[in-house]
């Protein structure tokens, strides 16, 4: 497993960023920061998804990635804003094939254990979790092939204990952790304490 999946699995909840705005990115650092959620998978299907990865991946003591890419070209572009992982909602060879040329891992989605396999995938992505069947899903796929998954789609902050529960599931990417009615008004203090409260669901280092 390579450095950054791994700590992607010590962090186990990373905050999906889906509504904040690229005029808020210093406010963002900052509470990641002050959390010690140091990890951000901000999705390319916002319209400041790509300026505000390219923003925070020039802090060093940052891990962020690129999620909800499609295409090839998505892919392309967030590597080039620095994105250290890459998170796809489907399985599209192009993307996985570039994803690692570049060494980024990619955290793709299939329901067919012999694709991930074929690609020498052993981390997948798992969205959305409930729609494909949730927990039953997982451990069909875990215990077939010895896939493990990150998994995303609709999790509340109740049920996020569950999922880290199970044995396949290393992590899970939620957007509980962002109160996007809040930041619209630059109120991040809810932002802050879930962020606190997911990191502790942290792995001991």
């Amino acid at each position: 497993m390579d450095t950054t999946t791994i700590a992607l699995v010590q962090q186990r909840c990373i905050p999906m960023v889906k509504t904040v705005k690229a005029e808020q990115a210093e406010d963002l650092i900052r509470v990641l920061r002050e959390s010690g959620m140091r990890i951000a998978n901000i999705s390319q299907h916002m319209s400041d998804g790509l300026p505000l990865l390219r923003r925070l991946a020039k802090e060093k003591d940052l891990i962020v990635g690129g999620g909800n890419v499609q295409t090839k070209e998505e892919a392309e572009k967030a590597i080039k804003a620095g994105a250290a992982f890459i998170f796809s909602p489907l399985f599209d060879e192009q993307i996985v094939r570039l994803c690692q040329d570049a060494s980024i891992p990619i955290f793709a989605v299939t329901t067919q254990a012999f694709v991930a396999k074929t690609w020498n995938l052993d981390v997948l992505g798992c969205f959305p979790v409930e729609e494909l069947g949730g927990l039953p899903f997982i451990d069909e796929m875990g215990e077939k092939a010895s896939l493990s998954f990150i998994v995303a789609g609709h999790i509340t902050e109740a049920m996020t204990p569950t999922y880290l529960e199970n044995p396949h599931v290393l992590a899970m990417t939620g957007s509980w952790m962002i109160d996007g009615n809040e930041i619209q008004n630059n109120n991040w203090k809810t932002t802050l304490e879930a962020l606190k409260r997911a990191k502790k669901f942290s792995l001991p280092l």
